[in-house]
């Protein structure tokens, strides 16, 4: 089957330009069309990623041509279809994709140096950039349909918002069986998300520099890291290029379960070559190597571990997400339980401390109790407000101090928390500690007419004085 627009990774590498100046001419002249076809038998030779099949790949090819296989196409469309099919045929390897050069309809020309951006902006726009569908499935199960891996300078704010929204799945079920594949540069950051930092993922070899370009997680990303959540990949034999490199560490790090049928098998990466102003060719020149296996997909595709029907790939993996998604619910809160457990001897111990006077110690154990529920995730803003509002009585004044104050330490850039312990001052008469904290808040929040009201009552400005403020309510 020949490939399509759809069926080809972008390269995201500049476009090597192979045309000679001025228009083509058309293909009924013989010229021509053998000219075109001795310049892609010229690029296979000297650029295909397998230098020791490269020779007999290209001889196959001009075996064809030469016995006078396209001479009588004159439709450049159809002329293109039959050369790639032709390619794929004689060497395995469907990232072959040889076409015509069409314009977007943003009026930019076809041999215009604007066609590839724009048509790439295009298809970023019109794909979501390749994110197509997210939902929350019962069971706590999360589910991304992902389409096409566009690079992570576009895209990163896209995918940090949906694993965001998948944060607090129990299990995620991510759906490759339309991902045609993109830019596999972008995986490095995705796959940072499930695995720890370092970790080493495939990487490519390019023939034409004689070099191993490495791909490791990477350090920063946003959002915090799903190392252990349970993953399953949907795959089907649409599955392609990229999309397999994904599916294929994820699986040969045991990081995944792959439900479905094997994918395209297409571990090579592209470069595109433009023959003249009306075709352009892509033509493998990168090969995939994992540091686990030593290998890659290449023609076989990727062997998912529960076989089932493409089509069925989705019902099959969500069963089998919601009971893991079970299993792994169950083990958090076993462990959250425990924290709990914890933090409460430690919180005991510090209210008891702190109503005695004895507030270094009553730090240390409050400490504790931070560091523990940090640790399991508990930790947040609204975390600490709650807290916070069980200490506002008298007896409480300075549990109720050290608590926000940590809430400010943890988000020093967060007015609210400024905001929070302004409040508790101005509550116990700490006028002067309380203005701080607001201009604290005005820096951080400049629009923040409640900050400046206070301070203004506060310092007497109002004709209210010192008066105590009301207290705030939790909802």
């Amino acid at each position: 089957m020949a490939a399509s627009s759809e069926n080809v990774a972008e390269t995201g590498k500049p476009v090597h330009a192979e045309k000679e100046s001025g228009s083509h001419h058309g293909l009924r002249d013989h010229a021509y069309l053998h000219g075109v076809l001795e310049k892609i038998d010229s690029l296979i030779e000297s650029n295909y990623v397998l230098p020791d099949r490269a020779g007999e790949y290209a001889a196959a090819f001009r075996s064809r041509y030469t016995s006078g296989a396209y001479d009588s196409y004159t439709d450049p469309a159809r002329f293109a279809e039959r050369v790639t099919a032709d390619l794929i045929d004689i060497t395995g390897d469907s990232h072959f994709y040889f076409r015509v050069i069409e314009a977007s309809d943003f009026g930019e020309r076809t041999e215009s140096s604007l066609h590839h951006p724009v048509r790439l902006f295009q298809l970023a726009k019109r794909e979501n950039l390749g994110l197509f569908r997210l939902e929350w499935l019962e069971g706590n199960v999360g589910y991304l349909d992902l389409r096409r891996f566009h690079p992570i300078s576009e895209s990163k704010e896209m995918v940090d918002a949906a694993l965001s929204f998948l944060s607090a799945a129990d299990a995620i079920v991510i759906d490759l069986r339309e991902n045609r594949g993109g830019a596999g540069e972008s995986l490095p950051y995705i796959c940072s998300h499930f695995f720890p930092y370092p970790t080493q993922l495939t990487s490519w070899y390019s023939r034409e520099d004689d070099f191993l370009k490495e791909f490791w997680t990477t350090e920063e990303i946003g959002g915090d890291r799903r190392t252990d959540v349970p993953i399953f990949l949907l795959t089907g034999e649409r599955t392609f290029s990229a999309a397999e490199m994904f599916a294929y560490d994820l699986q040969a790090l045991n990081r995944a379960t792959l439900v479905g049928e094997p994918t395209g098998g297409g571990a090579h990466s592209v470069d595109l070559y433009q023959i003249d102003d009306l075709f352009e060719i892509y033509i493998p020149t990168d090969r995939a190597i994992n540091p686990i296996t030593s290998g890659n997909w290449e023609g076989t595709g990727v062997i998912p571990d529960v076989a089932v029907p493409a089509e069925a790939a989705l019902d099959t993996a969500v069963v089998l997400a919601r009971a893991a998604a079970e299993a792994y619910s169950a083990a958090g809160e076993s462990r959250l339980r425990a924290a709990v457990e914890r933090m409460q001897v430690f919180l005991d111990e510090a209210e008891a401390l702190y109503r005695a006077g004895e507030t270094g110690d009553g730090d240390v154990a409050l400490d504790s109790v931070f560091q523990i529920g940090d640790e399991a995730g508990l930790i947040n803003e609204f975390f600490v407000d709650v807290l916070s509002y069980n200490y506002y009585a008298e007896s409480d004044e300075q549990i109720l101090y050290a608590v926000l104050n940590r809430k400010v330490e943890l988000f020093p850039e967060s007015a609210t928390a400024w905001e929070a312990l302004a409040y508790a001052y101005a509550v116990n008469g700490r006028n002067e500690l309380a203005v701080e904290c607001y201009e604290k808040v005005l820096q951080l929040d400049p629009e923040n007419r409640n900050a400046a009201k206070w301070i203004e009552r506060l310092t007497g400005g109002d004709g209210h004085g010192s008066s105590r403020p009301e207290r705030s309510r939790l909802f």
